[in-house]
């Protein structure tokens, strides 16, 4: 176990790692912007969420094909494994807490959850998950950490929102966040996931080992399920 968590230094100049995070940073502003365009419109669903994954992911592609970065590659590796994971969480939201609603996005589904889930999940993870890794190696692990999780928890507003005027999913029948659309309880799942994104992502990162990244991806799912349970039993189950 020492050895799983133990961490050598970053494996790069400081010129590949300012193109890892500037590929990061063109992900999440075109999440933003995207989210932006397609709140409102009446026609949008599971087809424009698709899109934004296809060209987050080919972003992501294009990064790890130019610069043969194994590291970024390794770290959608644990992404995509917690956003197999999470699959299992969505059941949980709308099967136990009867609180998450997917059918506004109309498409396809994998279990209770649309078929891109999982990526926006691997890709989510990805970007949260790196900048938690160099915040890590900023200012140590664990207010590193917890940056992180303030990150995640903060910008969790702003997405469920746009999820919701987008018609990606919406929450239902829980307690929300004044004048949101937002539940307490994933904000809340939001911190306890945010905490574990950072350290486990720095292991799919600075490793050169496939089997950790997907051991350190499987348990960041885990960590979806906890936080959501952690979290409704504590904005719903003590009210």
């Amino acid at each position: 176990m020492r050895n799983f968590f133990s961490m050598p230094p970053p494996d790069a100049p400081d010129s590949r790692e300012t193109a890892r995070l500037r590929t990061v940073l063109i992900t999440v502003a075109t999440s933003v912007i995207a989210a932006l365009v397609f709140a409102g419109k009446p026609w949008s669903d599971g087809r424009t969420a698709a899109l934004l994954c296809a060209i987050n992911g080919t972003t992501f592609a294009l990064h790890i094909l130019w610069y043969r970065d194994g590291s970024i590659a390794r770290l959608l590796l644990f992404g995509a494994c917690l956003g197999i994971v999470e699959l299992v969480a969505d059941a949980l939201c709308v099967r136990f807490t009867g609180t998450l609603d997917y059918s506004v996005a109309n498409s396809r589904m994998i279990w209770e959850s649309p078929w891109w889930m999982p990526l926006a999940w691997m890709l989510v993870g990805s970007q949260i998950g790196y900048l938690g890794a160099r915040f890590i190696e900023r200012v140590g692990l664990w207010r590193g950490a917890i940056l992180s999780a303030i990150i995640g928890a903060i910008n969790i507003p702003f997405y469920e929102e746009m999820a919701r005027y987008a018609h990606w999913w919406e929450y239902q029948f829980c307690r929300m966040l004044p004048g949101t659309h937002t539940p307490v309880y994933i904000v809340v799942a939001e911190l306890i996931i945010g905490l574990s994104l950072g350290p486990l992502a720095r292991i799919a990162l600075r490793k050169p080992s496939w089997r950790g990244a997907a051991i350190a991806g499987l348990l960041a799912g885990l960590a979806t399920i906890i936080g959501g349970l952690v979290g409704f039993g504590a904005a719903e189950g003590l009210g």
